[in-house]
């Protein structure tokens, strides 16, 4: 299992378009896509980083025709800009889990600017790949863990929440994570019938799908017109536990009890 990092804080970075020469980073909005900024706020003084790069901002390119690949996707999309004039794209070896069913797609990833810091990705495909939403992680040493008394080994785990509505088919989504562990649960239409494979246990009343994916463990099930999908850098037992202690899906407190 990939390790995240000791001390989290959210990473503020503004996105550029496909640009020659270095320019002022633009508003997220005017390239449609969405990024998920953290209320908290650290002091940079009090920030260990791990390089002497200080993030200026951040482009997102076109995904090139024909890629199949998330992590082909990203890495080939998305650039942090340095203060220097330099920059530098993630690695395909810093994925923590892969996940496509229907014509969505989550990845999560280390981004290179700290050793703390990763991004998970959301994707839509019609014919290619095209990216909507960013949540951009680090620890902060300020942040609190929430009790979100569901079925998982830690009682406490850091939060967050993310919500895409300007999409054809919105996307609602919350990143549970710690320094060791990524687990995101994603609810949207059931627009389709997802492709994937049941998973036999013991108690058939609750169905899940195995999602087939290259990193990481995923699954998925529909409830009441939904389709929640579960997936992380974590076994797929520990997936099953917590799809199963996961409220109603038209509950108030979903998913967080």
């Amino acid at each position: 299992m990939r390790r995240i990092g000791m001390t989290l804080s959210l990473a503020v970075m503004g996105l550029g378009g496909c640009v020659a020469e270095r320019a002022e980073p633009i508003e997220p909005t005017e390239l449609g896509v969405t990024i998920n900024e953290s209320a908290e706020e650290t002091s940079s003084k009090d920030m260990p980083v791990t390089t002497d790069k200080e993030v200026f901002g951040s482009m997102i390119e076109d995904v090139p025709k024909g890629t199949v690949r998330l992590v082909d996707a990203v890495t080939s999309q998305y650039t942090l800009q340095y203060k220097d004039g330099t920059s530098e794209r993630p690695a395909r070896d810093g994925v923590f889990y892969e996940t496509v069913i229907d014509d969505l797609g989550l990845i999560a990833i280390q981004l290179p600017n700290r050793d703390d810091s990763f991004g998970v990705f959301n994707y839509s495909r019609d014919k290619e790949w095209a990216l909507h939403g960013i949540q951009n992680f680090t620890i902060p040493e300020a942040a609190e863990k929430v009790h979100h008394g569901l079925d998982l080994p830690e009682e406490e785990l850091f939060v967050d929440n993310f919500e895409m509505n300007q999409l054809e088919r919105p996307v609602e989504m919350w990143t549970l994570y710690d320094e060791t562990q990524c687990i995101t649960i994603l609810v949207t239409d059931a627009s389709s019938v997802a492709d994937g494979e049941l998973i036999e246990r013991r108690d058939v009343s609750n169905e899940r799908y195995r999602l087939n994916q290259p990193e990481g463990n995923g699954l998925f099930y529909l409830d009441q017109g939904k389709l929640i999908v579960v997936t992380g850098n974590v076994p797929e037992e520990v997936l099953l536990n917590l799809s199963d202690s996961l409220p109603e899906v038209w509950s108030a407190d979903f998913p967080i009890k």
